[in-house]
């Protein structure tokens, strides 16, 4: 007769633990679990610069409706655009319905109007919302991604008042030529027979060698998605002072060496030629 007293009391306590585990996930994750991958968020804006002329999507009638480009752009999924705050039907419905996404249906805080030669430091993207990467709730921190480089450093709570300060800071400062979206060095190539290209169909190899105050090294570089415009542009110095060369290869062409010297981050010149001429 005790058994009923006993299997009521266990039950009780079952229940009590499931509804306390319950009550924790919702604490933890106050918007769900979720995987809306601010790496991918990173390199589909990277992406969109790089063939929209080194501009971030803009132009829309708010910050996030301008995100939403990505989308019609086929750079990123509605699932991922949502942000971590937002139902993915939410964001499904208006994107696949030809809408443009609001401040209320994007979690996503993104400043608009930056280009790739924007100030490295100036935040590009980040959660509205205090949330890690799986939509779990942090101590005020949070990922950012930078502009043009597309970095992503964890800023934490400590210092998001700081940040945030500094980022008007960074606004306010920003130089003509990063509103403007203009690199600091442009390249072109040129072909045997004159011809001038700025992107060229096919695999291409680039081989760079640097010299500075902090060192000397070499690097190549490679594709076989064609030459584009960006690969051949600096938007910022690679170097504070020295020089750097860069040898351009494809099909069965090698250009001349070309050497930019850079002084207090400025260079010797402003454009540069890739002169192909026949691999030996």
């Amino acid at each position: 007769m005790r058994k009923r007293p006993v299997i009521a009391a266990i039950a009780l306590c079952i229940i009590a633990a499931v509804g306390s585990g319950a009550a924790y996930y919702k604490w933890k994750y106050p918007y769900g679990w979720s995987h809306c991958c601010i790496i991918g968020m990173a390199m589909a804006l990277q992406e969109y610069a790089e063939a929209d002329g080194g501009r971030y999507p803009a132009g829309e009638s708010s910050p996030e409706a301008s995100l939403s480009l990505l989308y019609k752009s086929n750079y990123m999924d509605a699932g991922t655009l949502r942000g971590m705050t937002v139902p993915e039907s939410t964001s499904s419905r208006i994107l696949q319905g030809g809408g443009l996404l609001a401040p209320e249906s994007c979690g996503w805080q993104y400043v608009e109007g930056l280009t790739e030669a924007d100030d490295p430091r100036i935040a590009l993207l980040y959660c509205k919302q205090a949330l890690g990467h799986n939509g779990q709730r942090m101590n005020g921190g949070r990922q950012v991604v930078f502009a043009g480089t597309g970095d992503i450093q964890w800023i934490s709570g400590d210092r998001w008042p700081t940040f945030l300060k500094e980022q008007k800071e960074l606004l306010l400062a920003r130089s003509d030529r990063a509103r403007a979206g203009m690199p600091l060095v442009t390249g072109q190539i040129e072909l045997p027979d004159g011809r001038r290209l700025d992107q060229v169909d096919g695999p291409w190899t680039m081989r760079e060698e640097s010299h500075g105050s902090n060192g000397s090294g070499s690097s190549t570089s490679s594709s076989s998605g064609g030459i584009r415009r960006s690969d051949l542009v600096w938007y910022r110095a690679p170097t504070e002072n020295g020089s750097v060369t860069r040898t351009l290869s494809f099909s069965n062409l090698t250009s001349e060496p070309v050497t930019v010297i850079f002084t207090n981050g400025v260079p010797d010149v402003t454009n540069i030629v890739f002169r192909m001429r026949s691999a030996p």
